[in-house]
């Protein structure tokens, strides 16, 4: 009897149901699990397939030269460095389009993924797609490039400028959709700035002498013209350099006014300095019957005939003339291989003809509109060195440049200390780079070879913010700026 109730006890009991229940769902929980696991696969090769495809189309729209088979080999290619073979999923059924009428890229293309656990079910692969497009966004590019061509730049290093400024506009039209879009002017800096010859007496070069920066070295009014003093003189003529306007006119776009003399600009002249006292630029013979340093200095009977030897009344004008904003790629590069090496550094002045140049208004009048949405405008800013105005013990307190002699007080200071009147320049750098920014121009700077540190912080808070600023120790660095800023000015003109 004990054996029979143990069996009827047996065939009562429900407590193995939990068990069997288990058994028998385990395995589609398995593969509702593994299937989570090859979905989030499937979901990484989706995002990794939509760099690639990204990537492929901005290097196809940024060279609208390319044929229909020369984009899709491009387009492999990209893909193929951002999407891997080592990487989960094949790459398949790939499109690629362009129409150089609208300026649009399409690519598509699938990526098929083994299945872990989903082949259980019958899943042995998932197929994910994705599409890009990529708009040409046909926005107009005006870029100035304002370019140390001071005496240390000579030799290899500014062969290496322009290697590298070359590329980038080699890299910048490749990528013009529509060449009249593109437009590059430049402005070879050193002492000064040269406007060119052709400008001689035009209007907004005060060609009736108005300005209170004619012959300021003079002393009390009147002043001689500039224009009359190059009239007077034999075998010479005006080398094309401007002076430095009044502050703060010297470093802002204000445009020249008949009606304000101050706003007009001036040829620049450096004067005949006296035969006695040690001064460099002595290129005339002092009047007769002149004793003092001063009085020699303001003689002006010795311009009349006069042939300069020895000297020159250009002076510090040693850069090659700006090249306006042009469309023209062999005008820019034939002005970038004209550039030569020689005098001293003044990067206010390069600036402030950066920004002019870009200007829509007098006197150079190539430059669309600031506001323009339509319209990227910027420059690039590259320097070797420091400031510099030479100071001197002298009765004038310096030597002559942009600024005058430090005597006069245009720089805002009156020192004969080198540092200081450098330092003085500094500040006029920094204001013609917040001039710049502030209308909107995208700002790149570039020290090439400098160990200032003090020149580094300057020209690093000058671009439009830090990572626009670049300190390249070397040629090849250089080479590698140019060409990211070319990609940077690129990639601004395409819109997906």
């Amino acid at each position: 009897m004990g054996i029979l109730r143990k069996l009827s006890a047996f065939v009562r009991s429900r407590s193995g149901n939990v068990a069997t229940a288990f058994c028998i769902l385990l395995a589609p929980l398995t593969v509702l699990a593994g299937g989570a696991v090859d979905f989030n696969q499937a979901m990484n090769a989706r995002a990794r397939l939509s760099e690639a495809l990204d990537a492929a189309g901005l290097a196809v729209a940024t060279r609208p030269e390319l044929s229909a088979a020369e984009a899709e080999r491009v387009a492999l290619d990209f893909i193929r460095a951002n999407y891997p073979v080592r990487d989960v999923g094949e790459v398949q059924n790939l499109s690629v389009s362009l129409d150089n009428v609208t300026g649009t890229v399409r690519i598509s293309g699938e990526s098929e993924i083994e299945t872990a656990l989903l082949g259980l079910i019958g899943m042995n692969t998932i197929t994910v797609g994705w599409e890009t497009e990529i708009q040409q966004a046909r926005q107009n590019l005006e870029l100035v490039m304002v370019l140390d061509n001071t005496g240390s730049m000579s030799g290899q290093k500014l062969a290496s400028l322009r290697s590298a400024a070359l590329t980038l506009t080699d890299a910048l039209h490749a990528s013009a959709v529509e060449p009249d879009r593109l437009r590059i002017g430049l402005v070879p800096f050193a002492a000064t700035v040269n406007v060119g010859t052709v400008n001689a007496r035009a209007w907004w070069l005060d060609p009736d002498g108005r300005s209170p920066v004619h012959g300021e070295w003079m002393g009390p009014d009147p002043h001689p013209s500039h224009w009359e003093l190059f009239d007077e003189m034999r075998n010479t003529s005006w080398g094309g350099c401007v002076e430095a306007r009044p502050i703060p006119f010297d470093v802002d776009d204000t445009e020249p006014n008949s009606a304000d003399p101050a706003t007009l600009f001036v040829p620049y002249l450096a004067p005949d300095e006296p035969d006695i006292g040690g001064y460099r630029n002595d290129y005339l013979s002092d009047d007769r019957g002149l004793t003092g340093v001063i009085e020699r200095l303001r003689g002006l009977l010795k311009y009349e005939g006069g042939r300069p030897s020895d000297g020159s009344p250009n002076r510090s004008c040693t850069s090659r003339p700006i090249t306006p904003l042009t469309s023209s790629r062999r005008t820019i590069d034939t002005a970038l291989n004209a550039m030569q090496a020689n005098g001293n550094t003044n990067v206010a002045m390069g600036i402030g003809w950066g920004v002019r140049v870009l200007s829509p208004q007098a006197p150079f009048t190539e430059g669309r509109a600031y506001g323009d949405r339509d319209t990227i405008k910027a420059m690039i800013i590259l320097t070797d060195g420091e400031n510099v105005m030479s100071g001197g013990n002298g009765a004038m307190m310096s030597e002559y440049a942009a600024y005058g002699y430090a005597a006069d007080g245009r720089l805002g200071v009156r020192s004969a200390s080198g540092t200081v009147l450098s330092r003085a320049v500094d500040e006029r750098t920094a204001e013609a780079c917040r001039v710049a920014r502030e209308s909107g121009i995208r700002v790149y700077a570039i020290t090439f070879q400098v160990r200032d540190n003090r020149t580094r912080d300057l020209m690093r808070g000058c671009a439009s913010n830090p990572a626009l600023y670049f300190d390249s120790p070397d040629n090849e660095t250089l080479q590698d700026v140019f060409e990211l800023i070319a990609g940077d000015l690129t990639n601004l003109r395409i819109a997906r």
